[in-house]
């Protein structure tokens, strides 16, 4: 790594943490992973510049034409924080992390107030704000039923009838309660889990942090979840491929926005015969056994992410109605396919195609 690259990978982690609210008492702030290393950085002759690297268990890439003034280095250095706040929100948000907050949060006993730090209970907030939204089609709660769905995905063996209905009972997002620096379980076993939405709200923070920093044309990529800012240079916008079933493609131009994929046109579960999506439905606390994929375009990743995954489970009227109210919301691909479903495939929700 070039001696730039790691000044830049520290300071990206130094303007993280400086970000952080102060602790309260009984409450432990939020610390941030080391970044990690970039997996490359790529300088074009256009002056875009070009970084990817590795967080939440996928790459993402950000790629940003300097602002007013700025040169390729300070534009580099500004890609670099943005990947390293990826790292830091994982931090915040996983559930698999002991020390993290959430963790604490899940470990803890019903009825007992849990502080949580400003960063944690904006997310858990959002997060059930989409639950109300969506009227818990997408449902930050569903941990009990993730952790029982995974398990019976590794042995091909469905949950008992009791399982599935423990795991339901300490579901719920009407069962959290989240403010005032404190978070709530009002059932036994209930655990937060905050995937549905994590790399949205994540991709969200990434922008914040170069618009802070003078950049106004970029484009974050997490494969699933993607948000584009000002259009390149004499474009009307970044070019995005969306995949609309059957074979079909559809370009769009996107400046501004974002957009979110997620169903299980590339991954799924034979047990016992049936078929089953890697998506949860919180109403039964199995995967959805019909085959989905959707594409939502939104004004923040987040709210796109928690949109795309809602889609998966509401029934497709109520879910174009639904997105037909919101401001700036629109469903560029709502499909089925069963015949996509193929044994040992990896998902890939959308393809993406950035200029």
């Amino acid at each position: 790594m070039s001696s730039f690259f790691r000044l830049a990978v520290v300071s990206a982690c130094c303007s993280c943490l400086l970000a952080a609210a102060g602790t309260s008492r009984g409450q432990e702030r939020e610390t941030a992973s080391a970044p990690p290393e970039p997996l490359s950085c790529v300088h074009a002759p256009d002056g875009r510049v070009t970084v990817r690297g590795a967080a939440m268990g996928t790459v993402f890439t950000v790629r940003a034409y300097p602002g007013h003034g700025m040169d390729a280095a300070q534009t580099e250095k500004a890609c670099m924080e943005s990947l390293a706040c990826a790292v830091r929100w994982e931090k915040v948000m996983s559930a698999m992390d002991a020390g993290s907050g959430l963790a604490r949060l899940n470990a803890a006993e019903n009825g007992v107030s849990v502080p949580v730090s400003p960063e944690l209970e904006k997310a858990l907030l959002l997060a059930l704000d989409y639950a109300r939204l969506t009227k818990g089609a997408f449902d930050p709660t569903l941990g009990p039923c993730i952790r029982l769905w995974k398990k019976s995905r590794r042995h091909g063996v469905l949950p008992s009838s009791g399982e599935l209905e423990r795991a339901l009972r300490a579901s719920g997002w009407e069962k959290l309660s989240v403010g005032k620096g404190a978070a709530v379980k009002t059932v036994p076993g209930m655990r937060v889990d905050l995937g549905g939405m994590g790399k949205g709200f994540a991709v969200d923070r990434m922008a914040e942090i170069l618009r802070k920093r003078g950049i106004r044309s970029f484009f974050i990529d997490s494969t699933s979840d993607v948000m584009a800012g000002a259009p390149p240079p004499g474009e009307r916008g970044w070019r995005l491929l969306v995949d609309e079933g059957n074979g079909k493609n559809t370009v769009l131009l996107l400046s501004h926005a974002a957009v979110s994929t997620s169903g299980s046109a590339r991954q799924m579960a034979k047990i016992g015969g049936a078929e089953y999506s890697h998506v949860l439905d919180p109403r039964t606390g199995l995967g959805m056994t019909e085959d989905r994929q959707v594409s939502v375009q939104a004004p923040s990743a987040a709210l796109a992410d928690a949109l795309a995954t809602a889609g998966n489970v509401m029934r497709e009227e109520d879910f174009r109605s639904l997105a037909a109210r919101l401001p700036g919301v629109s469903v560029p691909a709502f499909f089925r396919s069963p015949s996509r479903f193929a044994e040992g495939t990896q998902e890939q929700d959308g393809a993406q195609m950035p200029r």
